[in-house]
């Protein structure tokens, strides 16, 4: 699971170390613990959730003017979080699943609740949503 892999390279990070990678691990691992502990069943969507959540609160930062050492460090940060994440389907790749969808006569809410059954983690909701509201009819 996502939430091990994460353990042991903060571990690992720990012992080369590593300051900013150990330090943003550990925080990371605490909030999967946390959650994971939390009574109901913890899933590898709830780690992508997490990382997700992660990296926005770094892109907020990095959309302030910050000094460029700090810039750098969260940029990093970025990087490193970023490799936790599944392989993530390209515009092209939604579009040509969008295209089967419709084509089988499925509307917006059946394509939405495909992709999060079928590709969870893997897409962007909001890119799904704009490429089924540009094709004609739907």
């Amino acid at each position: 699971m996502l939430i091990e892999q994460v353990r042991n390279d903060m571990h690992e990070a720990k012992k080369v170390k590593d300051v900013i990678k150990a330090n943003l691990l550990s925080t990371l691992y605490a909030e999967m613990f946390t959650q994971s502990k939390s009574g109901k069943p913890y899933t590898e969507e709830d780690s992508v959730k997490i990382i997700k959540k992660f990296i926005k609160n770094t892109d907020e930062t990095l959309s302030f003017n910050i000094p460029e050492d700090a810039r750098k460090k969260y940029t990093e940060e970025k990087q490193i979080l970023e490799s936790y994440l599944p392989q993530q389907m390209t515009k092209e790749e939604i579009e040509k699943e969008v295209d089967r969808l419709i084509g089988e006569g499925k509307v917006m809410k059946d394509i939405m609740a495909y992709f999060k059954e079928n590709h969870s983690g893997r897409y962007d909701g909001k890119t799904v949503n704009e490429i089924v509201r540009a094709k004609p009819g739907t």
